[in-house]
């Protein structure tokens, strides 16, 4: 593997890919840039559920600190 590649094979890899992909569950901060409105989904392509819009900023939660 090269050195910009962190993991040594393509398991490691994989396993850290599904590691976020847990911490992504039910774990996304969404934004609508249009009306405001901020919930908690699981999807980085949610639509706004009170005004239908797709201008959502999207940000993991578990990015956030816990104090």
């Amino acid at each position: 593997m090269s050195e910009a590649f962190p993991f040594s094979n393509s398991a490691e890899f994989n396993e850290w890919h599904q590691g976020i992909t847990m911490a992504n569950r039910n774990n996304i901060f969404c934004h609508c840039r249009s009306c405001q409105y901020e919930w908690i989904d699981s999807l980085y392509n949610a639509v706004c559920q009170k005004c239908g819009s797709q201008d959502v900023e999207y940000i993991s939660c578990w990015q956030f600190p816990d104090d």
